[in-house]
């Protein structure tokens, strides 16, 4: 963690801190664990510094920098900050009332809180954590620095306040609509070689370049949280620009894209890796979120690679044609299966996500996506076969409650890791459900010794260490993977 310098003229200090639990997020301690670079407070890190030049700003990561309660307090007490800012997702509401309990016993900052969490909670949130002063439901790149300026609560778009006994929420602000003109995120804020010595978003040890080159999304698949209403673009130009500083100023080779469809605009993709081939910057690229497969040709996967692409993932979610209407995601499925299958060709990474769990979902649709998977050349590298989740704020919420869902079901949904097995729906048990995890294990993940020894495979092909393997397989196994052989031997 570090801080922009203080100038004469000091503004306010302001402590950002990006909530985080690893061991909830993968179900206990693990020997290895993921931490990737707070990329949204980096942004709005450097739109602070951008509004207020006086101001002295800290991020924190709160289960790498200060996990205990003793070391978050010793950072208050060092620091002193006059605004503490925390981001959190519902999954760490837990994680963000320890943090704001500790704000308030041993800090007079004013505790505002943004992220995902606020819009999927909104008041209810201020119930769960009552130290809140102010949270931020919108982009925090203009709220933040207006809140500093003075603006009162009261008359600040996209926020929420405490007005006496009550919870008060303003009009949302309007969206920023030229997102290319927002400052890069602040990397001279994190501590890159710390970050890589975690494990990143694909699991290997690298100095990490985070990438967010759109804000929104196109469609309106049911089971997906939408913090936007539209869909915003960052420029090829503009992309490929931010590229070069990180890899220039900060040594930056790997570079992990969050979009929620990158691919949404395949003419925007290919300027980017046409920049990026004549460059010769030296990169490599991770498309870490789910590529929408039905609209991927083989042309973006061939130029992709030339550009340093070496890891896809392919976001098919269900094979069966109905739950797909019913979510709304509307994949054609063979065309995915072609793009999928040409990529896997292609000797890079490539993971198939899939879930189970859908309203209504009978045990034979749940079947139908595993012996669709099971017609593909290979088997996901990664093994990416999820119980869905019911996040505050998504329709499927609203349809899993007519199917028949039980609301305490719903909700713990929400909080649990993504080891922890499912209670079962009303057509989906439990025990159903854990037979085919079971199966999927067998026939493509952890039980599969082939399908092992082919991901070993193709890590290494794409450069990943012995080390690097062996990590990412103590985490997906929660516990330490001495050595190569050892993985083998455990996938029987």
């Amino acid at each position: 963690m570090r801080s922009a310098p203080r100038t004469a003229a000091a503004g306010p200090r302001v402590l950002l801190v990006e909530a985080n639990d690893m061991p909830k997020w993968v179900g206990g301690s693990v020997p290895h664990e993921v931490h990737v670079v707070p990329i949204g407070l980096m942004y709005v890190a450097a739109a602070v510094r951008a509004g207020l030049a006086a101001s002295d700003v800290r991020i924190v990561e709160s289960s790498l920098d200060c996990p205990t309660d003793e070391a978050f307090v010793a950072l208050l007490q060092e620091y002193r900050p006059d605004v503490v800012g925390i981001r959190s997702i519902i999954f760490f509401v837990e994680e963000l009332q320890r943090l704001a309990r500790l704000t308030r016993a041993h800090s007079d900052a004013r505790l505002i809180v943004g992220g995902p969490i606020v819009q999927g909670l909104k008041e209810r949130l201020f119930e769960r954590v009552p130290e809140i002063d102010v949270a931020v439901k919108g982009e925090g790149e203009r709220i933040l620095p207006a809140l500093l300026s003075g603006s009162e609560a009261s008359r600040t778009a996209g926020v929420l306040f405490r007005d006496g006994s009550r919870v008060a929420e303003n009009p949302n602000a309007p969206e920023i609509d030229d997102i290319d003109a927002l400052p890069f995120p602040a990397y001279d804020l994190i501590d890159l070689d710390r970050y890589s010595d975690q494990l990143s978003y694909a699991y290997n040890h690298r100095r990490q370049g985070v990438l967010v080159t759109s804000r929104g999304c196109s469609y309106s698949c049911t089971f997906c949280f939408r913090p936007w209403d539209g869909l915003r673009l960052r420029s090829a130009g503009n992309v490929f620009e931010e590229m070069v500083a990180l890899h220039h100023r900060h040594g930056v080779h790997d570079f992990y894209i969050v979009d929620d469809i990158f691919n949404v605009s395949q003419k925007r993709a290919m300027e980017l890796f046409d920049r990026l081939i004549d460059a010769r910057l030296d990169v490599r690229l991770y498309f870490v979120n789910g590529l929408r497969a039905d609209t991927v040709s083989e042309a973006f996967v061939d130029r992709a690679i030339a550009a340093g692409a070496m890891w896809f993932t392919y976001a098919v979610e269900s094979a069966s044609e109905q739950i797909q209407r019913q979510m709304r995601k509307y994949v054609v499925l063979e065309k995915a299966k072609r793009i999928i299958a040409y990529t896997q060709r292609k000797d890079v990474v490539v993971n198939v996500s899939t879930m189970y769990g859908f309203p209504g979902e009978t045990p034979e649709q749940a079947q139908s996506t595993l012996d669709w998977l099971g017609e593909l050349p290979k088997a996901s590298v990664l093994p990416y076969h999820f119980c869905l989740r019911f996040f505050p704020g998504c329709e499927i919420r609203d349809q899993a409650l007519a199917a028949g869902f039980s609301q305490d079901n719903l909700d713990a949904s929400v909080e649990s890791c993504y080891h922890d097995m499912p209670v079962g729906t009303p057509t989906l048990s439990r025990a159903e459900m854990t037979r085919g995890v079971l199966q999927y294990h067998a026939r493509f993940g952890l039980s599969n010794r082939e399908a092992i020894r082919e991901a070993i495979r193709t890590l290494s092909a794409v450069g990943y260490s012995e080390q690097e393997i062996l990590h990412l397989y103590s985490v997906l196994r929660r516990k330490e993977t001495p050595s190569l052989e050892a993985l083998l031997e455990a996938g029987v």
